[in-house]
């Protein structure tokens, strides 16, 4: 019984859904033009400078070695402090086929090239090669 009163549920629904998705529908394109030609161009009361706002565009862009560092700490294997460096995302998947960077080898060659060179790190940054010194 209870199988039959899901089965004419089910049936009656289906019906009500095709009934409805055949109502024809239409646009007015000239309520439409309308509605754009009426439109109130929007201007902002004051612009705003986005360095002012952000800083300096080289202060956004500089990489802080500590944070390159603990990434490669937690997660040296998986190669994230090299995506944080500006390294491509595939880079990733490079870590990942070589089974954490030939078995952890190269996160802990970078950590210690990392800490070496802590001042400057900028020939890190951006570099898009697999052993990255």
């Amino acid at each position: 019984m209870k199988k039959l009163l899901l089965l004419i549920c089910l049936i009656s629904c289906v019906g009500l859904s095709n009934s409805y998705a055949n109502n024809s529908y239409y646009i007015n394109d000239s309520a439409v033009e309308e509605v754009l030609s009426s439109g109130v161009e929007v201007n902002p009361v004051f612009n705003l400078n986005t360095n002012s706002v952000l800083g300096h565009q080289e202060m956004l862009n500089e990489k802080d070695p500590l944070i390159a560092i603990l990434l490669d700490i937690l997660v040296g294997g998986l190669g994230i402090h090299r995506v944080y460096l500006d390294g491509r995302p595939t880079l990733i998947l490079i870590y990942f086929i070589t089974c954490g960077g030939i078995f952890g080898v190269v996160p802990l060659v970078d950590l210690i090239v990392l800490a070496i060179n802590y001042d400057d790190i900028s020939a890190y940054v951006g570099n898009d090669k697999f052993i990255m010194w």
